[in-house]
């Protein structure tokens, strides 16, 4: 029997911007939709903050409201439907105050709590915890985190009980396989914001690698996609090293350059220390490039060092030079490394993972839905 409450979801900008935490929030809003549809939920209520309504996607089982930046209204449109709801979800660890206030309204409310990264690691760079969000923490019945990484560091800065948590990591859609290339020039690829906060995706160590690696491999290139204040602070590095006639900044590109970047690439390269996920390495993976990603942060939690790519100390220049020369050389290892990644994507991290991930949680907070049918298509 079809439930007569909703479920609640509040998140912060969602389709004004893009990166990882937007996508697994329209990746969640998606699945709502999609499991109304199934029968056994009701229809979700979506608020989201300071995104525009001309950005809504229309859908059957979700209704959006917006605040248009005011938090006044934002709370305002939570509480008018909080009496409705069966499952309060909370996109950002900002919104802990919508979880204090739904538990004075609503005492026995499940609450969930999705967690991606830095934004609870309480480190100064990125987003110091307030005093007062430990406490405002026990409103929460469950903490949903994208890899065991964060919910660890989480866990130790919150004061958290490691049992509060459940690890619910991202997924990308399916997509063909393209015929790789086997020959013509060596291509290195990072696609990643480069804003102010974004120094620890450490490209700049990837250039310091690059440089050494210039003179062996006369026609390798290196294609950095992604803008931000910090790419001129990093062009003005390829210059310093001599390499900026074989660097492309290519800046923001839309979705057929990227999957054009990822298809003509030999290896992804981005040992970034601040990882909650590392979606950009199933991307990768996709196209059965080999990819080497950073031991710090959650991406070593995904990627098996010597397996399906390679994780390296980032501030050790000649390893990381040395983890290229061997995939460039060895492009054999190269293609079965990104081989092994693929297979990892397809049985962990599809949108088909990401559906019954979504229904054991409907599960354990009561809302049971129907199985999909047999020979039917879960993703969405």
């Amino acid at each position: 029997m079809k439930s007569t409450r909703e479920i609640l979801f509040c998140a912060l900008e969602t389709y004004a911007l893009v990166g990882g935490l937007q996508q697994f929030n329209r990746r969640v809003i998606r699945h709502l939709d999609a499991l109304a549809s199934a029968g056994g939920l009701a229809p979700s209520h979506v608020v989201l903050l300071r995104d525009d309504e001309g950005l809504f996607p229309a859908f059957d089982h979700v209704s959006f409201a917006t605040a248009g930046g005011g938090r006044f209204d934002f709370i305002r449109n939570i509480v008018r439907h909080l009496s409705s709801a069966e499952l309060l979800l909370l996109g950002h660890v900002n919104l802990l105050p919508i979880a204090v206030i739904a538990r004075v309204l609503r005492p026995s409310l499940p609450i969930l709590l999705f967690v991606h990264g830095d934004e609870v690691w309480n480190q100064a760079e990125h987003r110091r915890m307030r005093f007062y969000e430990p406490w405002m923490l026990r409103a929460v019945t469950r903490i949903a985190a994208v890899s065991e990484y964060t919910a660890r560091r989480m866990a130790s800065a919150f004061g958290a009980p490691a049992s509060k948590f459940m690890l619910f990591p991202n997924a990308v859609d399916t997509i063909a396989i393209n015929s790789r290339k086997t020959e013509g020039p060596r291509k290195l690829l990072t696609v990643s914001r480069l804003g102010p906060r974004d120094k620890e995706k450490n490209v700049d160590k990837v250039l310091h690698a690059f440089s050494q690696l210039k003179a062996e491999f006369p026609d390798l290139v290196y294609e950095i996609i992604g803008d931000g204040v910090w790419r001129s602070e990093l062009e003005s590095l390829a210059r310093h090293l001599g390499v900026e006639d074989r660097v492309q900044f290519r800046g923001k590109v839309d979705d057929d350059q990227l999957h054009n970047a990822y298809n003509c690439a030999d290896i992804f390269v981005l040992p970034s220390s601040k990882e909650g996920f590392g979606i950009v390495y199933l991307e990768a993976w996709q196209r059965e490039l080999a990819v080497i990603c950073s031991r710090e942060g959650a991406s070593s939690e995904i990627i098996a060092d010597g397996v399906d790519g390679f994780a390296v100390d980032p501030n050790d220049i000649d390893t990381l030079a040395e983890r290229l020369r061997v995939l460039l050389l060895d492009r054999d290892a190269a293609r079965a490394f990104g081989q092994r990644g693929r297979r990892k994507v397809e049985e962990r991290y599809l949108d088909s993972a990401f559906n019954s991930r979504m229904r054991s949680l409907m599960t354990e907070f009561g809302l049971a839905v129907p199985e999909p049918k047999s020979g039917t298509r879960s993703e969405v």
